[in-house]
């Protein structure tokens, strides 16, 4: 169900089998412009029942022997612990570092956790996020810059996602806002500070969604509150996407449009639509570089196995090739964080700036060894847009008749010594000179430079 007044939605494939919801085209038209900004709160973070059996609020109550009925706000509760406690706040901050531990060690925790960050990381054009989460998951799974205080603003200008930490963050103990006193100390700095006025010029010029908050939690309310009477009467349409069903005895909602659905199944939806219209690629595509890098290995074995006994330029070649599908598939992976690697226009012109431009430069300098490495690096780059499965994908190479899939004609052609390439034979005789000496144990590599 949505509540809304006259805006406009999707009407794809997609959202016509949605039985709850469609997709408001304004959110659409947002992201592709990179005009849509998540604003993120505890739901999506340790703070929920689906990762630990009580929250922080929970086993503070627990400790001050309060009744779990007992209605008493987050940083009033937080305030009462660290007054009555001996070291209350060190003994706070220590119980919020114990829980993120716990987390990080248990991979199922940790996957529940980032399940959100994971969602939204193929969102290239999604550049700027607030939160109100101490945690560092946006950083770690969304390649994300923190923006926790001014100095932070020294890395304003680097072209990468953002994420700006209202109450603080892991990295920093020191920065939490936990308490009563954090509170009004935070808000006071957001209304006059460097990140209270940058987060105000993004709320007034771009889309602001809501994720992961309850409206009954404090932290909501009193942002809300804040925004409103800062932004007053300009203050742009937003999107709250909540479970809450008792919405609307708790918001005023002018200027808001609610989406009742959860936010990982939202972003979920919103990403479908992207691939369909080749926008973002599809998961399962990128999932094939994992495939790949597994063959990869056991391809470049049979390549080094060979080589020990069998000690000539071709396999030479053939593992500078291969080292160049590697490093290929780690700026993939690397960059998928980023959602860069999701993004399918980047990838195309940077395949096509490899091919055309750097692989003809290299090739007129007949520098084979390199121009081996960056024909690998080529095929590796490909792959999320290129290919179905593995069993087309050359994982050999040899110069003259360029990659090859089939590993028995790969062997056939090694066995026999043939030659293909003169002149890269040549080259190789000269360059490899110290690798091809017999009783040399020196293992092929290319470094992932040109």
């Amino acid at each position: 169900m949505i509540k809304t007044t006259s805006r406009k939605f999707c009407d794809c494939d997609i959202c016509k089998n949605k039985l709850s919801f469609k997709l408001p085209q304004e959110i659409i038209d947002a992201t592709i412009k990179g005009d849509l900004v998540i604003f993120a709160g505890a739901g999506i973070s340790t703070e929920n029942y689906t990762i630990f059996k009580e929250t922080l609020y929970d086993d503070v109550k627990y400790d001050l022997e309060l009744d779990k009925n007992y209605l008493i706000s987050f940083p009033e509760l937080m305030s009462r612990f660290c007054k009555t406690q001996t070291n209350g706040r060190q003994q706070l901050l220590e119980k919020i570092k114990y829980r993120f531990d716990y987390c990080h060690q248990f991979s199922e925790l940790y996957r529940v956790a980032t399940r959100f960050h994971s969602e939204i990381a193929p969102f290239w054009m999604i550049n700027n996020i607030i939160t109100t989460n101490w945690d560092d998951y946006f950083e770690r799974e969304c390649n994300a810059i923190p923006m926790v205080t001014a100095e932070d603003f020294a890395f304003y200008k680097v072209p990468q996602r953002k994420v700006f930490k209202i109450h603080g963050s892991i990295s920093n103990y020191g920065s939490i806002v936990a308490t009563t006193e954090d509170y009004e100390k935070c808000y006071k700095e957001l209304n006059k500070g460097l990140l209270g006025s940058y987060i105000k010029t993004l709320l007034a010029t771009k889309l602001l969604v809501f994720v992961g908050y309850s409206f009954r939690d404090y932290d909501f309310n009193r942002i809300y509150n804040f925004l409103r009477k800062e932004m007053k009467d300009v203050i742009p349409h937003s999107y709250i996407i909540t479970l809450d069903e008792d919405l609307e005895n708790r918001i005023n909602p002018k200027n808001t449009t609610v989406i009742k659905t959860d936010g990982i199944y939202f972003f979920s939806t919103l990403r479908k639509h992207f691939e369909n219209k080749k926008i973002i690629i599809p998961e399962e595509n990128f999932k094939l570089i994992y495939f790949i890098e597994d063959l990869r290995h056991a391809a470049h074995d049979l390549v080094m196995k060979e080589f020990q006994t069998n000690k000539c330029s071709n396999l030479i070649f053939c593992a500078m090739y291969q080292d160049g599908i590697q490093h290929a598939l780690d700026y993939l992976k690397f960059k998928s964080k980023s959602g860069e690697s999701y993004n399918l226009k980047h990838l195309m012109d940077s395949y096509f700036s490899y091919k055309l431009q750097l692989r003809k430069k290299i090739s007129k300098a007949r520098n084979y060894m390199d121009l081996a490495y960056i024909d690998g690096y080529i095929q590796g780059l490909s792959i999320p847009f290129a290919y179905n499965s593995p069993d087309k994908f050359p994982f050999f190479y040899l110069f003259g008749k360029g990659p090859i899939t089939n590993s028995k004609l790969f062997k056939k052609a090694i066995d026999e010594g043939k030659i293909f390439h003169q002149s890269a034979e040549a080259y190789g005789k000269h360059f490899f000179k110290e690798l091809l000496k017999r009783g040399n144990e020196l293992v092929p590599h290319h470094r992932p430079f040109i």
